[in-house]
């Protein structure tokens, strides 16, 4: 259940709840979900409801609203790092014919913001708003790897799947020290059978603010050149990057 502290946040989480998997919510439902009052839980909902961010269906059931859609479409035609990093991505896509993804790290949400086809025709499980999970795949082990330990730990006590062993929380730090090495991670199979992933982080001004990922079908992938090819998207997002920031590609720190 996740955790609120003030009536804003409260309301605010309400729209967590919201699913690919269960994307239909009664007033009970979220009350029993969060643990909060009736009376609170209608409070918030009708402050949603004002705000357009959810909507009132027959039945005392409610969805996500037309204010999100908007939300959304605002975000696809003004998202700095999409504005610009997508001619990168395409001429990645064109010349290897990859998918390529942009994903931006939100909190401690990971989401696919900007996606472009290659040649392959795959079908992909993660695209443009779908939440990522930390610690699988490429795009994420590419941002942690830049994170500073302490907020990797964080992540990894409440995100982690598996055991949240000392064994398990050493083993990762030995795979992100790995990956800042080198700068970019490369991934097969974590996300989505006979898929793999070359991903690097999108570091501006110091701040780690998503990834870049190559993806491939894994018969694909295995033709190229996995190290040239992340170095050589590395060195694109500093050089695009730059535009940003001081620095889009971050020397690893102690």
């Amino acid at each position: 259940m996740p955790i609120a502290n003030n009536s804003l946040a409260k309301m605010l989480a309400i729209l967590d709840a919201f699913s690919i998997d269960r994307y239909v919510w009664t007033v009970d439902a979220l009350a029993t979900h969060f643990g909060y009052t009736q009376p609170s839980t209608y409070r918030y909902v009708r402050e949603l409801c004002d705000a357009g961010l959810i909507v009132r269906m027959p039945g005392g059931k409610y969805v996500i609203g037309a204010r999100v859609v908007e939300l959304d479409s605002l975000i696809s035609e003004t998202d700095p790092l999409a504005k610009v990093l997508s001619p990168m991505m395409e001429h990645f896509s064109g010349i290897l014919g990859c998918a390529t993804l942009l994903s931006n790290a939100y909190g401690n949400h990971l989401i696919n913001v900007k996606h472009f086809k290659g040649n392959e025709k795959l079908n992909l499980a993660f695209l443009r708003g779908r939440k990522l999970p930390w610690f699988r795949g490429a795009t994420s082990m590419a941002i942690l790897a830049f994170l500073p330990r302490v907020r990797v730990r964080k992540l990894f006590d409440r995100f982690f799947e598996g055991d949240k062993s000392k064994e398990n929380w050493k083993n990762l730090l030995i795979r992100l020290n790995q990956i800042a090495d080198q700068g970019y991670c490369v991934s097969q199979g974590e996300l989505q059978d006979g898929v793999m992933g070359i991903g690097c982080p999108v570091i501006v001004d110091g701040d780690v603010l998503g990834s870049v990922t190559l993806v491939f079908s894994e018969s694909h992938g295995a033709f190229v050149d996995h190290q040239s090819t992340g170095l050589s998207l590395r060195k694109g997002i500093g050089e695009h990057g730059n535009l940003l920031g001081s620095a889009a590609i971050a020397p690893r720190t102690t």
